[in-house]
C-alpha cells in the first residue's frame, strides 16, 4: 500500500510539472490566463523556441512590464496563425478536461482511502475484542475485501494518470508538430518567408551585438513563367521542389535556405564573407544547371534547369531589407548578363 501511495504522488508531480512551471510565471509577470498566453509561456518554459526564450529573457531583463500589446506581438510573432490559434485553445480545452478528471480520480480515491484507513480502526477494535477464533477469520476476511477495493481504487487512479500524462504529451508533440509546419515550405520542404524573416532577425541582431557577420544569396529560376506556361503546373511544381530539394543538399551547418515567394529562394550563410558566398553561390548554380529535366512516362527531355543568383554581405550601414535589396539588384544583374550566372554586390559598385 506504501508503494502504491508513493507512486501515486510520483505521477501526480509528473503530471503537473509543467503546470507549476508555467502558472507562477504569468502570475509574477501579471499575464492574463488566456489561451494564448498560456501557450506563449508553455513554450518558454519548456524552451522549445530559442527565439522566443531570447525575447522573453531580455523583457525580463530590461524590467518592462508584459502589456496586452508586448503579449500579442510575441504571440503573433512566435506562434500567431489562425491553424494554430484554433489548435491551441483546442489544446487548452482538452488538458482542462485531463486535470479536472484527475482532479475528480483523486478526491474519490482520497475518500476511498479515508474510509478505507477508519474500516483499519474499526477492525483493529474488533481484534482485539474478539474472544473466538472465528470471529477472528471474519475480520480478516472483511479486512482483505476492503483491502483488495482500496488497491483496486488505487489502480485505477494510476492508470488514468498515466493516460493522463500520455494525452497531455500527445497535445504538447501535436502543438510542437504545428509550429514546425507553420514554418515550412509544403511545396518544397524548405523554410517558408516567416522562418527566413525570423532567422534573418536573429542574424541581424547577432551582428549588431557581436559583429558576427553573414551574406545574402537570392536564386530566381531562368524563364519559370514562359515554362510553366508552357509545360503546366505540376511540371513548375517539379522544378521548384528539384531546385529545393538541391539547396537543401548542397548547403550544410548552419546554412539557411527558405521559399522568399513564388520561383525565387533565398539562401543566409552565417559568417560568410561576399566571396566565399560567391563561391557557394556558384556551386549552386552549377549543380542545378547539371539537371536535366524529363518526363517521366515518355523519356522526353524539357531540358535543363538554369538559376540567377545575387550575393551580398551585411555591412554596418545596414539593415536587413537593403542588404537583401542588393542581393536582388545583384540577381537582377545577372538576369541581365544573360541568366545562368552569378552576380555579387561587388559588380553592382563596379
Amino acid at each position: 500500500m506504501v508503494r502504491a501511495v508513493q507512486n501515486l504522488d510520483d505521477e501526480l508531480r509528473t503530471t503537473t510539472a509543467i503546470a507549476k512551471r508555467v502558472l507562477p510565471k504569468m502570475a509574477e509577470w501579471k499575464i492574463p490566463m488566456t489561451p494564448e498566453n498560456y501557450h506563449l509561456w508553455f513554450e518558454y518554459s519548456i524552451g522549445s523556441n530559442e527565439e522566443l526564450t531570447s525575447d522573453i529573457n531580455a523583457i525580463m531583463a530590461s524590467k518592462k512590464p508584459f502589456t496586452p500589446e508586448v503579449n500579442k506581438r510575441l504571440y503573433d510573432e512566435y506562434l500567431g496563425n489562425e491553424q494554430n490559434k484554433r489548435l491551441v485553445e483546442q489544446v487548452q480545452k482538452e488538458t482542462q478536461k485531463i486535470f479536472k478528471r484527475i482532479v475528480d480520480d483523486i478526491l474519490i480515491t482520497n475518500e476511498s482511502t479515508s474510509d478505507y484507513g477508519q474500516k483499519l480502526k474499526a477492525y483493529a477494535q474488533q481484534l482485539d475484542e474478539a474472544k473466538e477464533l472465528s470471529d477472528v477469520q471474519y475480520i480478516v476476511k472483511d479486512i482483505m475485501s476492503d483491502t483488495h477495493q482500496m488497491a483496486a481504487a488505487t489502480r485505477n487512479l494510476q492508470d488514468r494518470l498515466e493516460e493522463a500524462t500520455t494525452q497531455a504529451e500527445g497535445l504538447r508533440q501535436q502543438l510542437v508538430k504545428t509550429e514546425r509546419e507553420a514554418l515550412i515550405d509544403a511545396l518544397t520542404g524548405l523554410h517558408n518567408r516567416k522562418a527566413f524573416d525570423r532567422k534573418a532577425k536573429d542574424l541581424y541582431a547577432a551582428f549588431q551585438k557581436d559583429g558576427a557577420g553573414f551574406s545574402v544569396i537570392m536564386v530566381d529560376i531562368d524563364f519559370f513563367k514562359s515554362f510553366n506556361d508552357k509545360h503546366g503546373h505540376q511540371t513548375g511544381d517539379e522544378v521548384l521542389r528539384i531546385v529545393g530539394s538541391i539547396l537543401h543538399d548542397t548547403l550544410k551547418g548552419r546554412d539557411f535556405a527558405a521559399r522568399y515567394g513564388g520561383e525565387e529562394f533565398v539562401v543566409l550563410l552565417p559568417t560568410t564573407p561576399v566571396k566565399n558566398a560567391y563561391i557557394v553561390a556558384e556551386q549552386i548554380r552549377k549543380t542545378i544547371s547539371a539537371k536535366n529535366l524529363k518526363v517521366v512516362k515518355t523519356g522526353q527531355s524539357l531540358g535543363n534547369i538554369t538559376v540567377s543568383l545575387g550575393v551580398s554581405e551585411i555591412t554596418s550601414a545596414d539593415t536587413i531589407d537593403s542588404v537583401i535589396e542588393r542581393a536582388d539588384k545583384a540577381l537582377y544583374l545577372a538576369k541581365d548578363a544573360g541568366r545562368n550566372n552569378v552576380k555579387s554586390e561587388e559588380e553592382l559598385k563596379a
